[in-house]
């Protein structure tokens, strides 16, 4: 039986056990974790390094990697297990001077707190991808089911670390979707080939088994049972929009030519060489990741254009 909790649970205790020798891949996990669950501050000339997790593992593993990854053997840090429903483990250590602070990367030479990912984490690409995921899913990631379907979805505290685990996941060969919710921002992963392709990549194969085995083995719902005729119809009539979007969007950039306005031409080249994809796939194609708003407004100013340039009503 397909079960959230329990897999998510599996996950962080899979991902908390893995042991990457990397630098670079550890500085890329510490950071994201303290990023999405925690804060680094500087004050009374002490760095103060606080963050908050719903499983040990994760909490276990970002109190060894400050410690061993900087080298912060004297000061205090711990693991404490908060009170409340559900369990919360808190991670917290001082140190002298604010060496650590801009060592993390989530504080500029200033002492400014740093929007987003450090930039040299972000710039790292496809070799510390992985340890950037892998702190994501330790610090806020969960494994949820949807209309029948495996989501993988981790939270986020803005728009600026979204758009920074969009990037990470494509260098890992997977498509990630940046959502703005009512509670928030996160991202979501929706493809099965995609999820299977992240958790190998970040040290989670055994979940990646069960999520197989689960979707050989669908679970019964009392949903109504599908219509073919209807699926048919709807499926035809998707891929007929497509085509004549797609054919829009060829004649706007016949009549603009060279003049259309660069952002433009970019969506509507992606809109072109995807005809069958959604906007919200299409927009996690472009460079960089855009939403799904973004890219339907892009296409319909190109094609606005287009209609004023020649002379239609």
């Amino acid at each position: 039986m397909f079960d959230p909790e329990r897999l998510t649970a599996e996950l962080h205790r899979e991902l908390g056990a893995v042991r990457d020798d990397r630098p670079a891949v550890r500085h890329a996990g510490v950071a994201t974790q303290l990023r999405l669950a925690g804060e680094v501050s500087t004050a009374g000339g002490r760095t103060v390094v606080r963050a908050e997790f719903d499983t040990p593992e994760a909490a276990v593993r970002l109190r060894r990697d400050l410690t061993e990854l900087y080298g912060r053997t004297c000061g205090r840090g711990d693991v404490v297990t908060a009170g409340g429903r559900p369990q919360r483990y808190l991670v917290r250590m001082t140190s002298r001077g604010s060496d650590l602070a801009r060592a993390t990367g989530l504080v500029d030479r200033l002492g400014r707190p740093v929007h987003g990912l450090p930039p040299a984490v972000v710039a790292g690409g496809a070799t510390v991808a992985a340890g950037i995921w892998r702190g994501a899913l330790l610090a806020r990631g969960r494994i949820a089911r949807s209309s029948g379907r495996v989501r993988l979805l981790v939270t986020c505290p803005g728009p600026a670390v979204a758009l920074a685990l969009v990037g990470a996941a494509r260098a890992l060969g997977a498509l990630a979707t940046g959502q703005e919710t009512a509670g928030g921002h996160r991202v979501l992963i929706r493809d099965p080939g995609s999820i299977d392709a992240l958790l190998r990549a970040t040290g989670a194969p055994g979940v990646a088994d069960l999520l197989l085995r689960c979707a050989r083995v669908p679970e019964r719902e009392p949903s109504a049972a599908p219509n073919p005729m209807l699926e048919t119809v709807n499926a035809r009539r998707s891929a007929e929009a497509a085509d004549r979007t797609a054919a829009r969007v060829r004649w706007a950039l016949d009549v603009l030519g060279p003049d259309a306005p660069p952002l433009l031409r970019a969506a509507g080249l992606l809109r072109i060489e995807h005809a069958t994809l959604s906007l919200s796939r299409l927009g996690t194609l472009a460079d960089p990741p855009l939403s799904k708003d973004t890219v339907a407004g892009r296409l319909r100013r190109l094609v606005r254009c287009a209609e004023e340039r020649a002379g239609r009503p």
